[in-house]
């Protein structure tokens, strides 16, 4: 799956419109601080926040943003989790935060409500409602702090959303659609940040947004935007200008271009958007490609990141270009200096 120009177009222009989420969950640290729904910041002085009654952990700065919020908080799981079973989640798990497992339980639901999952999500493990779960088998395989997350944060899901379904899919392989949510969540969220430069949380979009590909040497980037308060969004831009290539597109997939149409479904019309822009001339039917990743990094350093979080290695231009490009060789030179400051440092100790 890959995306690729429609038309030619200048530097600096948008290749999207603003892009509703399917999911999103702020992360632990700012959930007394901010909405749950929209991500703005709470306000300081009356009307005050709006908190989920049941469980107290999720708060609103408006009637409008629990009113959206509320049955995809509850139906979900999210509730649940939240009341009851994060008392059954590891130390460790709960250190790196919980807005993956509560991303995953609202795209299950989402995806579920909108007859976007089916049994081949799960029996082949790579997409889920248009969305890449690609690479499961290897993180399983490999075992470590990633397969132990996927498997307690699968387990902890499945526990919250028995509260309303007592069945569970399992595919021949072992894997359950939670658990290949959950790594939908992992592979395909981006952080959100806004104005603050703070990361808040974490997003997921559908193939407007995630069948971008990645390049370590990209022609576009993305930016977030808040959803207008009190008033729906009306895009400016009637169209994208950058569209899907893909020699088959599964069912799934194609129901799924057309839900992410609909501005109306969970968070339409107030979670964080997402805008892809060129950074560059763009002709048309060229790929348009953004970044996963820290850019300023040595090929094997940008290599090892991708293949911890994504499972694959890049083949861009820059990656296999023989000599390296002048921006990789002086960041291999950068390394060895620090390399070399190390060890210089440690010998200090002896």
């Amino acid at each position: 799956m890959e995306m690729r120009a429609r038309e030619s177009v200048y530097m600096s222009e948008d290749l999207t419109r603003a892009i509703a989420p399917y999911a999103a969950a702020l992360h632990d640290a700012f959930l007394h601080s901010h909405c749950s729904v929209c991500f703005r910041k709470l306000p300081s002085q009356p009307p005050c926040a709006v908190s989920c009654m049941m469980c107290c952990s999720v708060r609103y700065c408006s009637s409008d943003c629990s009113s959206s919020d509320r049955q995809v908080h509850l139906s979900s799981g999210e509730c649940c989790f939240f009341a009851d079973h994060i008392k059954r989640a590891s130390p460790s798990f709960l250190a790196e935060g919980t807005s993956d497992l509560r991303s995953a339980l609202r795209l299950l639901y989402l995806l579920e409500m909108r007859g976007l999952v089916s049994s081949d999500s799960v029996n082949q493990a790579t997409r889920i409602g248009g969305l890449s779960a690609s690479g499961i088998g290897e993180a399983m395989g490999e075992g470590g702090e990633i397969a132990e997350r996927i498997l307690e944060g699968s387990m902890l899901m499945s526990s919250a959303r028995k509260m309303r379904t007592q069945t569970s899919v399992v595919s021949a392989n072992g894997l359950t659609v939670e658990t290949v949510a959950l790594w939908a969540v992992m592979i395909n969220s981006v952080a959100v940040q806004i104005s603050e430069g703070r990361n808040l949380g974490i997003a997921i979009y559908g193939p407007g947004f995630s069948w971008f590909n990645h390049s370590c040497s990209p022609n576009a980037s993305y930016r977030f935007v808040l959803a207008p308060c009190d008033e729906d969004y009306v895009s400016d831009k009637s169209e994208y200008s950058a569209v899907p290539a893909s020699k088959e597109v599964a069912v799934d997939e194609w129901h799924a271009w057309q839900f992410e149409d609909d501005s109306t479904h969970a968070l339409g019309k107030y979670g964080p958007r997402v805008v892809v822009r060129c950074m560059k001339p763009i002709n048309k039917g060229d790929e348009v490609c953004i970044t996963y990743i820290d850019l300023l990094q040595t090929r094997e350093a940008r290599h090892s990141d991708l293949w911890s979080n994504y499972k694959f290695i890049c083949s861009c231009k820059r990656c296999t270009s023989s000599p390296e490009s002048y921006v990789d060789l002086l960041l291999n030179e950068l390394e060895f200096t620090r390399g070399c400051c190390f060890v210089s440092s440690n010998r200090g100790f002896e």
